[in-house]
């Protein structure tokens, strides 16, 4: 059988990651991607015709290890533990996630003002939420949480909190350690609990 070559878009895109990572993506460019990679730009360019191109394809890469890290923390749990273990994924409690969010933060900033880049980032969070709404379905059939909550709103609402708990790790010099990001999460989900299901 032959053996499967890995994806040459895959680590370009890691390239343009750590670009993105150590230097903004106003300042990443093709030949910056080139020199991380220690090859030519036409070697980038044989993948990625341009730049928006490449910076597409590596916003769909941040929107799919974000869905791994749901998928890994909810495995093993159940119930509102697995929904706080999901939504954790947001949080930049480790290296990992860290990285997630500069360069998450940094496509935010970039698609402003451009529509179709606007629209691409709408369309990847939009996935993201899905998962979420999923996961309240279910909770709120099993009799886990609330029967009032607006499931749709509910998730934008968890989705706001996670996102500004990690916008404030940014902004902040005083910021939340990851305990304490964890902790205002769990608070939170603590009180969609269903009065019922607690009483069991």
């Amino acid at each position: 059988m032959p053996v499967a070559q890995p994806d040459r878009r895959l680590e370009v895109s890691a390239a343009a990651w750590r670009v993105i990572v150590r230097e903004g993506l106003d300042r990443t460019s093709m030949r910056a991607i080139a020199q991380e990679m220690n090859c030519t730009t036409g070697v980038v360019t044989h993948y990625f015709r341009n730049k928006q191109e490449l910076i597409l394809f590596a916003l769909h890469q941040v929107t799919a290890r974000l869905q791994g890290l749901m998928g890994q923390a909810g495995a093993e749990r159940t119930g509102c533990d697995r929904l706080v273990a999901m939504l954790s994924s947001f949080l930049p409690i480790d290296p990992e996630r860290q990285e997630i969010l500069r360069v998450w933060v940094a496509f935010l900033g970039y698609a402003v003002g451009r529509e179709e880049l606007l629209a691409d980032h709408q369309q990847s969070a939009g996935k993201l939420r899905q998962m979420i709404i999923q996961e309240l379905e279910t909770l709120q059939s099993q009799e886990q949480i609330r029967p009032d909550i607006t499931l749709e709103t509910e998730a934008n609402v968890l989705l706001a909190l996670v996102n500004g708990i990690s916008l404030d790790t940014l902004i902040q010099k005083q910021r939340l350690s990851p305990e304490q990001q964890q902790e205002v999460l769990q608070r939170y989900v603590n009180g969609l609990h269903n009065s019922k299901s607690q009483a069991l």
